[in-house]
């Protein structure tokens, strides 16, 4: 299970670099508001379905920051990850269309140095909690035999 979660982030990390890569590209273009953006690309990251922006009567950042406390740790999300979520959240929609583009261009050096991270965390502990997992199964077994 410690190996499939280091291996979720990793993925998830992937999914909100394609996010903000895409995403970045379309507000160049099209000056698309927030809440769009987040439907129009939101694949691999379930979370985004999750911000109402203003709707319900929150702003934007409230409830882009709802959201993340309650759905990106169940995604794979870890705590330095949340962290860089809420700090994109709090200046998604807050400028003009060059400075989201900078804001954009941030996060996304942000996220990949993150996500090098991660892979370099999977590649080191993946084996280690598998064969831990299997010793473990095998010493219950003997145990019980």
């Amino acid at each position: 299970m410690e190996s499939h979660k280091l291996l979720l982030r990793v993925e998830k990390l992937e999914a909100f670099l394609r996010f903000l890569s895409s995403a970045r590209a379309e507000i160049r273009y099209s000056s698309m508001p927030a809440e769009a953006l987040l439907r129009n690309h939101s694949e691999g990251i379930c979370f985004f379905s999750h911000v109402t922006g203003g709707n319900s009567g929150t702003s934007f950042a409230d409830s882009w920051n709802s959201a993340v406390a309650e759905y990106a740790a169940c995604e794979g999300f870890g705590k330095k990850d949340m962290e860089l979520l809420r700090g994109f959240g709090a200046g998604l929609g807050a400028t003009d269309t060059e400075g989201q583009v900078a804001h954009f261009r941030l996060y996304e050096n942000l996220t990949s140095s993150a996500l090098d991270e991660a892979k370099e965390e999977h590649r080191r502990k993946a084996k280690l909690y598998k064969m831990l997992g299997l010793f473990g199964g095998t010493a219950a077994a003997i145990l019980l035999c």
